[in-house]
């Protein structure tokens, strides 16, 4: 064996470095385990027995029938018989239901007041026996029954090959008493066929109540897919994969369920999640850390309530700070957050005299005349967030810059750099009557830490920059953004009239690493909105991919302060 190169031990080296630079990092667009998590509480499977009674149609059509034998002697003789049904329908009213978590499964009970037809529209029967035939009309007065079976789910590859929650039901059974005082025949011999039919020890009414029971049987049995369907459908909302286009940076969000707990103590959906943008933007290339912070974190108990939230909420959804911190480096990747910001972008003027906000007369030999001011970001490193900061969400922005430009000597000139370290506030509120979540974002400028990092031809005025700068920023902010940041809502889903009541954030977790929604369900006034428009939840779920429009977008992006100037570098 020959030498051994002396670049071998470098590359190890270097291999070595970069392994150990990206621990507890998540490399970008890497797939997080439990990025968030769906909990059902038993306190929410008895509010979800409200949606039973929308599973179930209120009246099931019964084909037409008939049948017969000719008898041994042909035509009608020696046992022969004929039968025809038509006009007839099952009714039914869901008295009760109840979904019960337990190991493995849910259990479904319910109460049903069943009938077939009624006086105003009974069903037309014709019966013959040896000879002996008559129409009657009729109908089966309401008795109770009872309807048992299990829901399964698991979590199996979809036909587009993404992970999708599929339910089973199991066995229904149907269990009732039905007498024959509960049938109601009329308009015909009925006593003649029936004196007929006991000598051989038949009855009309056992008839009736084996064609009321084959019906009923079949008819519930039907409804397995259409309540697998219907459990499908409401638990897809959870699944997301779109395309968020906001600044001309272009980031994929997937959220997917990755396996289900079901235990007495409720019901767990868990899910991965993974936010990319494929090439960082120029504007970050050259400080592109290629991986967002991680945090080793543990899901909080399933059940489990924080200070300030009701132990009797019926669903949680939890999201955690690593995949937070993805969603944010992703759009920082992508090049979210550089803008040029001049007057036609910002809306309003914008010129050298808005200096004089925080630099006093500092710049006013400068500019004797005010001239056009461009403001230029330069996000530093990608932001990172926190749930603990009183806030329900806060998205810390570490040597944020900003860039001041104006025109000296006929070319564009740095007037003055400033970097902002702050923590920008986000709280989440429901309005119940509307349907909608709406979004409220705190810049942080009372806490804003200021250094100046560039100023040439003003250094004197270095300290009072940096104290008075914050306060500036907070009116430049209220003139450029104050509508966007004062109308951010996410319309909600509504699923058969059912809807969130109340929702509160908290953080959760030990380490409060986790932002926990606390939510209770109940009958609303609104319907809720598809999946298009402002990103709201529809009854199918939004797992479909597509460019996600502008206040979608805006819920993970707002929090970074300047996402309304939409001019990107």
């Amino acid at each position: 064996m020959g030498p051994r190169s002396p670049e071998c031990p470098m590359t190890a080296a270097a291999l070595f470095l970069s392994l150990s630079a990206l621990a507890g990092t998540h490399p970008a667009g890497e797939t997080i385990a439990d990025a968030a998590a769906i909990d059902v509480t038993p306190a929410g499977f008895d509010a979800l027995g409200e949606v039973v009674p929308a599973m179930l149609p209120s009246e099931i059509p019964i084909d037409a029938q008939s049948g017969g034998y000719e008898g041994a002697l042909g035509q009608c003789w020696l046992g022969g018989y004929a039968y025809a049904l038509e006009d007839a329908w099952v009714g039914v009213s869901v008295q009760d239901a109840t979904i019960v978590p337990r190991d493995g499964y849910l259990e479904l009970d319910v109460d049903l007041l069943v009938w077939l037809n009624d006086g105003s529209d009974p069903f037309s029967l014709y019966t013959e026996f040896e000879c002996i035939g008559d129409t009657c009309d009729g109908n089966v007065e309401p008795f109770n029954a009872t309807v048992t079976s299990t829901i399964a789910l698991e979590v199996v590859t979809g036909e587009d090959g993404t992970p999708v929650l599929d339910a089973t039901v199991g066995n229904i059974d149907v269990a009732y008493d039905l007498a024959s005082e509960d049938i109601n025949l009329a308009n015909c011999s009925i006593d003649t066929l029936e004196s007929v039919l006991n000598v051989l020890g038949l009855s009309l009414y056992d008839f009736v109540l084996g064609m009321a029971d084959s019906q009923l049987q079949s008819s519930i049995a039907d409804l397995g897919p259409q309540i697998e369907s219907a459990i499908e459908d409401a638990f897809s909302q959870a699944s997301i994969s779109q395309e968020l286009d906001l600044n001309g940076a272009v980031v994929q969000l997937d959220l997917f369920p990755s396996d289900v707990d079901t235990t007495p103590e409720g019901l767990r959906i868990h899910m991965n999640g993974a936010a990319d943008a494929s090439e960082p933007a120029a504007c970050v290339a050259d400080r592109d850390p290629g991986a967002s912070e991680a945090v080793d974190s543990e899901l909080p108990e399933l059940g489990a309530a924080p200070d300030g939230i009701s132990p009797d909420y019926h669903f949680a959804a939890l999201v955690s700070d690593d995949f937070g911190n993805q969603a944010l480096y992703a759009l920082w990747r992508g090049g979210a957050l550089c803008y040029d910001v001049d007057e036609e972008t910002a809306g309003i003027a914008l010129d050298t005299s808005l200096l004089g906000m925080f630099a006093g007369d500092a710049f006013d030999d400068l500019f004797p005349e005010s001239e056009p001011l461009v403001i230029t970001t330069r996000p530093q490193a990608p932001p990172t967030m926190s749930f603990d900061s009183g806030h329900d969400a806060a998205v810390h922005l570490e040597d944020f810059g900003l860039d001041f430009y104006g025109e000296l000597d006929d070319r564009q000139a740095r007037i003055l750099g400033v970097a902002l370290t702050t923590d920008v506030g986000v709280d989440l509120a429901l309005d119940g009557a509307a349907g909608q979540l709406a979004i409220e974002v705190d810049p942080g400028t009372e806490a804003m830490t200021v250094a100046v990092v560039a100023n040439e031809f003003a250094p004197d005025a270095t300290a009072d920059i940096e104290a008075d700068f914050g306060t500036a920023f907070d009116t430049l902010l209220g003139s450029v953004l104050g509508s966007a940041l004062g109308d951010l809502t996410y319309d909600l889903p509504a699923y058969e009239g059912l809807g969130l009541t109340d929702l509160a954030f908290a953080p959760a977790g030990d380490a409060s690493d986790w932002l926990g929604g606390y939510a209770e369900v109940g009958p609303v006034s609104y319907e809720g909105s598809g999946c298009g428009g402002d990103g709201g939840g529809c009854g199918g779920g939004c797992a479909s991919s597509g460019r996600a429009r502008g206040r979608f977008a805006a819920l993970l992006a707002l929090p970074l302060a300047l996402v309304a100037l939409r001019r990107r570098r």
